[in-house]
């Protein structure tokens, strides 16, 4: 009867420990929910296409209907808002392909959703733009080629190079920082091809002898860009990049369907003629979500990357993902397994 008694004692103690136990596991997940942020420092650029989503997002109050206080920075490039978050002054940023795994290695970065994603009306606005003399692609051989230096116009020259069976030691490449930079570089001869979007390239159209020789189906190429985030910011405020990702996709919704409206926010915050944010809006495909050819896509510029020696140090793809956030935003959009 003792024994009985004894082993009745020790379960109830085995039971109440391991009951104290869960609840301690609760308390612990309920204080870090409750210890989340709903502030969210965000970079964004003020080039191609302006990051309108955001924008459209924050003016719209969508944003603060998901309890989301955003942060948003402007920053000239897309390598801009990278940076801003490898240095601590943002918690978000945006990034083409190129620059997405160039810079994945260099921080705790992750990436949490794509946010454009090309098609055959986007490639086809992206313009190889040359001289008057430059009539077809073997007219290159010898010239002065424009490349933004650290940029995905490497990758998309390469390929292009590659398809017209031009080697990259019968051109010249001549560097450039900014579109104007650019401008100038073809006014005055000292770049005499392109590859420029936007609303910048009716500035190149009104110099003497400039028209387009090809564009981006051209190269077989296309240029995604992604939302990059800070590792730890993810891990410790799920909640809050959840529901600024559910902000967004509204942002987005509102951008196709209200581009009068878009043109208007894009005009007072970046001083963009409507006429011309109107052209961004057509040839941008604005997107969220996370697909297997996403991955396939950014996996062949990661090769890519590797071989022509600019990826110092390899990293598994996966490792850099984190889409548990997106899924719970937007499930119907996230296909990759």
């Amino acid at each position: 009867m003792n024994k009985v008694k004894a082993m009745f004692f020790t379960i109830t103690i085995i039971v109440t420990f391991v009951i104290a136990g869960c609840s301690s596991t609760k308390e612990k997940v309920s204080a870090n929910q409750e210890n989340e942020t709903n502030e969210i420092r965000m970079a964004i650029d003020t080039a191609a296409g302006g990051s309108l989503q955001f924008r459209a997002a924050e003016e719209q109050g969508f944003f603060n209907a998901h309890e989301i206080k955003p942060q948003l920075t402007n920053f000239a490039m897309g390598i801009d808002t990278v940076n801003a978050v490898l240095t601590k002054q943002a918690d978000t940023g945006i990034a083409a392909d190129y620059v997405t795994i160039n810079s994945l290695e260099k921080g705790d970065m992750v990436i949490i959703s794509t946010l454009t994603r090309a098609n055959e009306k986007s490639a086809s606005e992206t313009q190889l733009l040359a001289k008057e003399e430059i009539k077809t692609p073997i007219d290159l051989k010898g010239k002065k080629l424009g490349v933004s230096k650290g940029t995905v116009y490497e990758y998309v020259w390469d390929q292009y190079l590659k398809a017209n069976e031009i080697s990259e030691e019968d051109v010249t490449y001549v560097p450039y920082s900014t579109p104007d930079e650019a401008i100038v570089g073809m006014k005055k001869g000292d770049i005499e091809a392109v590859w420029i979007g936007g609303a910048l390239t009716d500035k190149f159209y009104s110099i003497n002898g400039v028209h387009q020789l090809d564009n981006l189906l051209g190269a077989g190429v296309s240029i995604d860009s992604y939302l990059l985030a800070d590792r730890t910011f993810v891990e410790e405020n799920p909640q809050a990049i959840e529901n600024a990702l559910k902000a967004l996709q509204e942002g987005i919704e509102f951008v196709q369907e209200q581009k009068e409206q878009t043109a208007q926010i894009a005009f007072e915050q970046l001083k963009i003629p409507k006429e011309d944010a109107l052209k961004d809006l057509e040839r941008t495909n604005y997107v969220l979500g996370f697909t297997e050819e996403d991955a396939k896509h950014l996996e062949e510029m990661k090769s890519w990357l590797e071989e022509n020696g600019i990826l110092e140090e390899s990293f598994d793809l996966k490792d850099k993902l984190m889409l548990d956030p997106l899924k719970k935003a937007v499930p119907s959009l996230v296909t990759y397994e």
